[in-house]
């Protein structure tokens, strides 16, 4: 049970710190050519990006933690000692390679945050969090 907690848990990390981070990376990109945001459109526009984003970059986000977990897990019985780091990079890594992937099958890069290395950076960050979600959650009490 603590696994599927675990894992639900994580996907929600990921679409909302990677839908916060792709929000924030737009809105300074705006911001440097003159837009002017009120704290209450920031948010509004985050909250609207983690709707929005939801259901396909929940989705490519999710199959990558399952795989990037799945594989963590059998790595973990090897490095018991840095089971936390295993699953921590996991998710980063999970991020990185749907990333690319997209950006290699589609031509562009999908999230529109992650062309520059700053925000490709904040979305292999959300990953990691990820990461770090399940290994805490899934941990035995």
């Amino acid at each position: 049970m603590r696994m599927v907690l675990g894992y639900i848990l994580a996907v929600v990390v990921v679409l909302i710190v990677g839908a916060g981070a792709h929000a924030f990376f737009n809105q300074g990109d705006l911001a440097a050519l003159g837009g002017e945001f009120s704290i209450g459109q920031r948010i509004e526009w985050i909250l609207h990006d983690i709707v929005g984003m939801a259901p396909i970059y929940g989705a490519i986000m999710g199959a990558a933690l399952l795989v990037a977990f799945l594989v963590a897990g059998l790595l973990s019985r090897f490095m018991s000692g840095l089971r936390s780091i295993v699953f921590v990079v996991a998710g980063g890594v999970a991020v990185a390679v749907a990333l690319t992937a997209m950006t290699q099958v589609f031509g562009i890069t999908a999230i529109a945050s992650a062309r520059e290395m700053d925000g490709f950076i904040g979305q292999a960050i959300a990953g990691a969090l990820a990461g770090l979600t399940y290994v805490m959650i899934k941990r035995p009490a």
